[in-house]
Formats: structure tokens, sequence, C-alpha cells
């Protein structure tokens, strides 16, 4: 795959090419993931060495919507090499929701990001003297990159995603029932972190409570044999069983005192919630 290279011309006719490459590297971490990204410089004769470098911008999805994927910088101070090309890595920091998102807007095909990236040249001796704009140190660019999506795959494999799970449900910011199943997702989450288990089950209970009506009732759902079953009879028997398994903390006798929820079971059960808002919107 052909590669951009952007040439970039600063005062006194310095030069800087710069070559971002696809991504190498996914590293898996707590909640959030290290995607890394090769970058070759080249000064062209035109910089001297020893002249610090700072390399850094902005990512965007660019897919349908052109999202906002966070700040990205090199892992380390980039130092220009006299005669030589000189190398680099760029790091952008992504969340389990982040890769969750551009796994729904990438759906199975070929990524694109698009990077706004900012060059800056720190002293140069060379260039210390003379008037302002020969001295200019600063310029911007844009580079587009196309990832395939077996490169992907092959990223995604390195964060071991099996051991968490990320769910995407469209939540408008309104008074309508779909917000609230939303806000009650999200206080279900803030008490999972707080290690309020129980109760961020009462919440993911209250997200169910707060889906729009018209639900197939229970007896109605199973009665139809199984292989006959529409989407709308499996979702409302879903929409039940959730409903039961997450209705005793709510409760005060003994058969919900003896059930004790940890962060996984409590989690499995707004994910489940969260499937079954995100397959009813």
């Amino acid at each position: 795959m052909l590669i951009p290279v952007a040439l970039i011309t600063f005062g006194g006719g310095r030069q800087l090419a710069i070559t971002i490459r696809e991504p190498n590297a996914l590293m898996r971490g707590a909640g959030i993931h290290r995607l890394t990204f090769p970058v070759e410089l080249d000064a062209r004769n035109t910089i001297g060495g020893g002249v610090p470098v700072t390399l850094n911008g902005c990512a965007w999805l660019g897919m349908a919507g052109m999202d906002w994927l966070g700040n990205w910088t090199t892992e380390r101070p980039i130092v220009s090499q006299e005669g030589l090309t000189f190398d680099a890595v760029a790091v952008l920091a992504l969340g389990d929701e982040q890769l969750a998102v551009i796994e729904q807007r990438r759906a199975g095909s070929d990524l694109r990001f698009m990077l706004d990236a900012n060059a800056v040249l720190g002293y140069d001796p060379a260039a210390a003297s003379g008037d302002q704009n020969a001295r200019w140190p600063a310029r911007s660019f844009q580079e587009n990159m196309h990832i395939y999506s077996d490169t992907w795959q092959r990223l995604l494999a390195q964060t071991s995603l099996a051991t968490s799970l990320a769910v995407v449900v469209p939540v408008p910011l309104n008074s309508s029932a779909a917000a609230k199943v939303g806000a009650h997702l999200r206080d279900a989450i803030r008490k999972v972190n707080d290690g309020e288990y129980g109760d961020a089950v009462i919440a993911a209970r209250r997200a169910i409570d707060s889906m729009e009506t018209g639900w197939i009732s229970e007896k109605a759902a199973i009665q139809t044999p199984k292989g006959q079953r529409s989407r709308e009879e499996r979702l409302s028997a879903l929409r039940h069983a959730l409903h039961t398994l997450a209705s005793p903390s709510a409760h005060g006798d003994d058969v919900a005192d003896a059930i004790k929820w940890d962060r996984e079971t409590a989690l499995a059960v707004i994910a489940g919630v969260s499937a079954l808002a995100a397959c009813n919107t």
C-alpha cells in the first residue's frame, strides 16, 4: 500500500519529510489501550543534527460522521540527526467504548483514520538569526490513513478483548424513553465503579422499566414453538428474563438477601440490558 509522505517546509528553507505508517500494535491496558503508529522523518540535509522536533495532533474516525478519537503524541522526544533519517512512534489512547464504536462504524469493512498533525522545531542554531519568517518553526498538516480490515482484526486480537465487553447504545440527550434508558445504564456503570454492585443491578432493572411498552407477555412468548418465534417474541422473552434476573436486588426478602452480586455478575446484567436496549432502538 502506498504510504503518503508529508513534506513540511519551515522558515529558512528547512524541510521535514514525515511518513506516518499504518498502526503496528494495539497494546492492552486497564480499560484504555495504546495504538501505535511508526513514524519516519527525513530532514533532507536542510536541518542540522540535535534539533528537537515536537510532533502531535488529534485523530478522527474517518467514517460517516467523522468521530473525534482523541489526541496523539510521540512516546519519546524526537531529535534530528544530520544527514540521516530518524524514527519515532506516535501513540493514540483508545478506550474499550471507543473500540466498540469503531467496530460499529466499521461494520466489518476497512477502516480510515484522519490525523491532524502539528510539527514544531526546537532551537536550531543555524536559524537563530535573521527575521522571524526565516526562523518560523511551526507547521500543520493532515494525513488520511487507510487500514485494511484484516490488519485491524490482527491489532484487536492483541488486546485479548474477550476479557471485556463494550456495547454501543444510541442515547439521545432529550426526555425520550431511550434517553431515560441511557441515563439508568450510565448510573448502573457508575455504581459498579463505586463498588455498589447490588444498586447497579437495580439501576439496570430501572433501565428495563424505562423501555418502550408493547412487549409480548412472557406466557405468550414461550408458548410459541422455539423454531417459530418471531424477533419480537424472542426480544420479549429476553426482556422478561433480564427483568426477573435483576429484580431480587430491589427486594428485601430472604431470597433476595441470599443473592450476592460482584463486579462481574453486575456487569453481565448491565451488558444484557444494554444489548436489549441496542436491539430495541
